[in-house]
């Protein structure tokens, strides 16, 4: 299953959702949750993907009958952290236990910017300078200056947790 093949990228074309999501605005990208919808922090946003590769739905039952839900080649999961969850040591261990937790609960494709929404900002205003800024879309690296602007923004709105 490669999930991200079926990321709707032209959000001009999308209707408003129940969810709140308004007409225009991107869908979530693969298994991740639709920007603004990420708010109860990454180990549960990681849980609720878990919960789908691992196939451990509430009742016990995958999405049809007794089938479970496993993704046996994974799922584009892609992660937006600012880069103050690795400032120190104490840390960089919590991020791996993190990463460690993911893995043990079902997950198999985490993908993990470290980024900051500023920084971003600026490569907006000065691309001259971030040529070499390399983005995790879904399921694929672009160079952030080459993208377009709406992708660009879209980036930049992804939910990015940090240290504060």
């Amino acid at each position: 299953m490669l999930s991200w093949n079926y990321w709707v990228s032209d959000s001009s074309i999308l209707p408003a959702s129940p969810d709140g999501r308004p007409q225009g605005k991107f869908l979530s990208n693969a298994l991740c949750p639709s920007n603004g919808a990420d708010t109860h922090g990454p180990t549960a946003n990681a849980n609720s993907v878990g919960m789908v590769l691992g196939g451990k739905a509430p009742d016990g039952r995958g999405d049809w009958e007794d089938y479970l839900n496993l993704l046996p080649n994974g799922g584009s999961h892609t992660m937006t952290f600012n880069p103050s969850m690795l400032r120190d040591d104490e840390h960089r261990q919590k991020f791996k236990a993190f990463l460690r937790g993911y893995t043990e609960n079902g997950g198999s494709a985490l993908q993990v910017n470290l980024l900051n929404a500023e920084m971003l900002r600026d490569a907006q205003r000065h691309p001259e300078e971030y040529r070499h800024l390399l983005v995790r879309v879904t399921g694929y690296n672009a160079y952030f200056t080459t993208i377009g602007l709406e992708l660009q923004n879209e980036i930049i709105a992804r939910e990015s947790h940090q240290m504060r």
